[in-house]
């Protein structure tokens, strides 16, 4: 048997390099498509398959509460520290209960500090790492409770900050102007992409911890023995709703609920690798019938060698396996290809939107992508050489006709059945192409109530230490915005509680005067403080009432601004100003009403949004975002910025100096993502539909070749000729055209459900997909059929 097959393997390879043309074709059609499925699905593998890096493994989960009468996934809020307190003393489904927070500080490093991303949190999730430090220790459960200044440095940060010292343990550091022992370095191999900082510290958390309605703690849990997601989900909210009587004044209306590591992770991005793995499967398809056609005609070209085989004792069975061990060597060339080029693909996909495909961490072609790759090229050799092979075993009138014998009218068939399934398949592909596209459009037009052009962000944080009153806090921002506004070029300066990430959103918890809910709770909406030169600086429109003023202080009554939309929510038949909101224990009086703004996410419609003046709530727990609208590039201020920040406090620093228009760039990425790879699967299947095309008419034409003779001998011309074989080609791509029309209805449809931003199917892109479609098919038609206009049909009789 092995014998038997080692003489099949030397054959094919003997018989593919005879005909070089078919086997590049062939190698680098499947090289193509194999290597861009491979390349998506690396990051499929990084999202759902890779083994996630922690000792808890798949066993890892969340816990997620959510506010009063909403369900939405994008509402779900972290823990309170009561709430940490209570799942560890209450929970029978989770063990290894623990949490962290994502913050930002100031690293004092020489004369400038820097911002750097830190996290604390409980010493347990540091225990979970699968590798130990390779410098120090991590700080104990003691430690970690009585928040002692400890630092477990990055590996990244140790290398890049200091310097790779091997002497760091227990050198001292700034943060935030106070001393932190360095006590461990982590490997590089730590952390997966949910704790990556440069920094760690301990959390905090006492068993002591009041209930002070902020939600900021994001907790991780391991399953117990037993227990499944279900239970823990279960038992979530009955411990949310025990929390719910025991502190009503915070958590009444409150629900939780449990998620799956890679859930909680990559759930938002299921969807949209699901379609694309959708289209490079169709392009597969599209691949494997052009590779039958191909693969169809080379066994109709040696039907006359195939014939002789049969007639000198070879059976049918040994003819099979000879085309199907030429195919499987095809596409193991193929495969092995597109492993390498799938690897040189990978980086150009990720970089079409960074922001969007650096949340799947660590994408790369590994030994699972290249099994799968193999299996693409295994399932590409049957479905493209089964029933070629099957044909080919069925010769023996090729001996009579010789090596030239035409196809018979089962391979014709066949070949108008691929060339037809082709082309449906590649309608599909290019409206959902077409769809993406158009939805893309339809977002990057919309007003996001705010104009962008012209105006620098910053993000600045105000070290506790150092302002630890209101009246500090107030100062030092308000001097920050006299000294941004008198930077050369800039226009009008302001700030802000906003990141500018998109997604990223603070919300709060507030009690309309004479409004109560049925249930009592609280309503949620966003929150933003600002200076009262954030409007002005913005260009957002003020619609009613005043804006904040210098007057409005920490020594005179509350005051806000609110959106339309919240306006139009609580009062939407009275006039909004002079009505009372209480946030807290609070109370505060609306004085104005500004336009809806989409400062969350750009593609998200507007909420309702309340604004407090910076001037009467200062607090040091969030960082301050800087806005300054210029005359020109605003890139251009940033070293003045710098100045003018650290002019006010030294000890200051500056971090995210960006463009405002990026924030709306990034809003866009994954609809960029999504609508620039899929137009580039569908270019790609019309460029092999268009091959195939091209290649069965030749295919047609040289088996027809007599026939032509023949017709031209009798006087008929040669452009008649050329017309009917472009025609009759024509024909059976209107045939896969109106097949794919009915396809694509469906798969708009398919992609509404799965992403409703596109709408479903647009009559105009179905309308131009097949007006593209038809444009290439009759080119590709049309210049391998003019081979007839060259026919001398007294040589093609004589061939004959």
């Amino acid at each position: 048997m092995v014998d038997r097959l080692l003489f099949d393997v030397r054959h094919a390879l003997r018989s593919l390099r005879r005909r070089p043309a078919y086997t590049v074709s062939c190698v680098a059609t499947l090289a193509l498509v194999i290597g861009v499925n491979a390349a998506l699905f690396a990051a499929i593998n990084a999202t759902l398959f890779r083994p996630i890096g922690l000792k808890s493994g798949e066993r890892t989960v969340t816990v997620f509460t959510m506010p009063p009468g909403l369900s939405d996934p994008k509402y779900r809020n972290p823990f309170h520290a009561i709430d940490l307190v209570r799942f560890r003393e209450r929970s029978r489904t989770l063990t290894q209960i623990s949490g962290f927070i994502q913050q930002e500080r100031v690293l004092g490093l020489g004369e400038e500090p820097t911002v750097v991303a830190t996290i604390p949190l409980s010493a347990e999730l540091l225990r979970l790492a699968q590798d130990g430090p390779v410098l120090g220790r991590t700080f104990t459960d003691d430690e970690e409770a009585r928040q002692e200044r400890l630092v477990v440095l990055s590996f990244g940060t140790w290398q890049a900050r200091f310097g790779g010292d091997p002497g760091i343990v227990g050198r001292v550091v700034q943060l935030d102007a106070e001393p932190y022992t360095v006590i461990g370095v982590m490997p590089r191999s730590f952390p997966p992409k949910f704790l990556e900082a440069e920094l760690w510290t301990p959390l905090g958390i006492r068993n002591s911890a009041a209930a002070d309605g902020r939600t900021y703690i994001v907790p991780i849990a391991q399953l117990a023995d037993g227990a499944s997601i279900q239970q823990a989900d279960a038992e979530a909210r009955a411990i949310v709703a025990d929390l719910a009587r025991e502190f009503p004044q915070t958590h009444h209306g409150w629900t939780a609920g449990a998620l799956g590591f890679r859930e909680w992770q990559y759930g938002a991005f299921r969807t949209p690798l699901i379609v694309l793995f959708l289209a490079v499967t169709v392009l597969l398809l599209i691949a494997s019938s052009n590779i039958a056609s191909l693969t169809l005609a080379h066994v109709t070209a040696r039907g006359g060698e195939l014939a002789l085989r049969r007639a000198i004792g070879a059976s049918r069975s040994a003819v099979v396996r000879l085309v199907l061990v030429e195919m499987a060597l095809v596409n193991i060339a193929g495969a092995v290809t597109a492993i390498g080029l799938g690897a040189s693909i990978l980086p150009s996909l990720l970089a079409i939107a960074p922001a969007t495909t650096r949340v799947l961490g660590d994408v790369r072609i590994d030994w699972r992508v290249a099994v799968y790759a193999m299996a693409c090229g295994a399932l590409a050799s049957i479905a493209a050489g089964l029933f070629p092979a099957l044909t080919a075993a069925d010769s023996s009138s090729a001996l009579h006709a010789g090596t030239r014998s035409t196809s018979t009218r089962r391979r014709q068939q066949w070949r108008t059945v691929l060339l037809a399934s082709q082309t449906a398949l590649c309608v599909a592909l290019l409206v959902s192409g077409g769809l993406l596209v158009r939805a893309l459009g339809r977002a990057s037009r919309q007003a996001p109530g705010f104009d962008a052009s012209h105006v620098l962000t910053a993000q600045l944080r105000l070290p506790p230490s150092r302002f630890s009153t209101p009246m500090s806090r107030v100062t030092a921002i308000d001097q920050v915005v006299e000294r941004m506004s008198a930077i050369p070029g800039v226009v009008q300066a302001g700030a802000t509680m906003n990141r500018f990430i998109p997604g990223f959103v603070y919300q709060t918890a507030v009690d309309i005067e004479r409004q109560p809910t049925p249930d009592g709770s609280s309503h949620v909406v966003g929150f933003r403080r600002v200076s009262p030169s954030y409007f002005t600086t913005l260009r957002i429109r003020l619609l009613a009432g005043r804006n904040f003023t210098a007057q409005d202080s920490l020594s005179t009554p509350s005051v806000a601004l609110v959106s339309q939309s919240f306006a139009n929510r609580f009062w939407p038949t009275v006039d909004p100003i002079g009505r009372r909101l209480k946030r807290g224990t609070s109370w505060m009086t609306v004085v104005g009403v500004v336009a809806d703004v989409s400062d969350v996410n750009a593609l998200q419609p507007p909420e309702p949004t309340l604004y407090a003046a910076w001037s009467q709530t200062a607090n040091a727990a969030f960082p301050t975002g800087l806005v300054l609208r210029t005359a020109g590039d605003p890139l251009a201020v940033a070293p003045a910025l710098r100045a003018a920040v650290r002019s006010v406090d030294p000890t200051l620093a500056l971090d995210r100096l960006e463009p405002l228009e990026k924030f709306l760039a990034d809003s866009l990425a994954p609809q960029r993502f999504r609508a620039t790879l899929m137009l580039g699967l569908a270019i790609v299947g019309l460029l092999l539909g268009a091959i195939g095309i091209a290649g069965v008419t030749a295919r047609t034409i040289v088996e027809r070749m007599p026939e032509f003779g023949v017709r031209l001998a009798l006087g008929c011309d040669a452009r008649s000729l050329w017309r009917l074989a472009v025609v009759e080609q024509l024909r059976v791509v209107g045939i896969g055209a109106a097949a794919g029309t009915a396809l694509a209805l469906g798969t708009g449809r398919l992609l509404a459900s799965l992403l409703p931003e596109t709408g479903g199917t647009d009559p105009a892109v179905l309308a131009g997909s097949i007006v593209l479609l038809a444009g290439t098919a009759a080119v590709a038609a049309a210049v391998p059929a003019s081979r007839v206009l060259r026919l001398n049909p007294i040589v093609v009789l004589r061939e004959s």
